[in-house]
Order: C-alpha cells, then structure tokens, then sequence
C-alpha cells in the first residue's frame, strides 16, 4: 500500500518521490483539501528530522536520499509563506 502520492524519477529509483512534487502541488492548487494533504504528507516525508529531502520510498519515509536538500528546502520555506500569505487558516491557530 502507498503511503504517499507524488512524482517519481528513474533518477532517483522507482517508487522514490520528489517532496518537490507534493510541494509544487500544494503552491499551484486552490484546493484547501488538496492543501492540506499536501501538507500532512510533506510532513511525514520528513522522517521526523523536520527538512525535506531529495526523495523517499513511497512505503517508508525514513527511507530517503539526500538528508539536507537545499532546493527542496527553499522550495518547501516559499510554500509555506505562500499559504500563510494567502490561506492562513491552514497553518496558523490565530488565523
């Protein structure tokens, strides 16, 4: 069973997803479920070491490559100011 529903590459071996994917789909969506499921699912990603990564096994996120991925990262830090801009009643407790 998937855990997880983003883009893969060869690039980075069958069943490995881009964080990137998850991201770019909560940036482009005007959907707060879709959001928000982006969101939980970025958050799992991480494996518990609060960054985003190049990519992680669909089943098992601990399962990564690349702990630190500054693209990723910077990726990750537009999105979040862009749903705090723009849908603050996602992120924030007082919104």
């Amino acid at each position: 069973t998937t855990l997880f529903d983003g883009v893969v590459s060869p690039h980075t071996g069958l069943n490995y997803i881009w964080p990137m994917s998850l991201i770019i789909r909560a940036i482009t969506s005007d959907d707060d479920d879709e959001i928000m499921d982006c969101l939980d699912q970025l958050k799992m990603s991480s494996a518990g070491t609060g960054l985003m990564h190049e990519s992680f096994f669909h089943t098992n996120a601990s399962d990564y490559s690349r702990s630190w991925f500054a693209w990723a990262n910077s990726l990750f830090g537009e999105m979040v100011l862009k749903v705090a801009a723009e849908r603050p009643h996602l992120i924030l407790s007082n919104a």
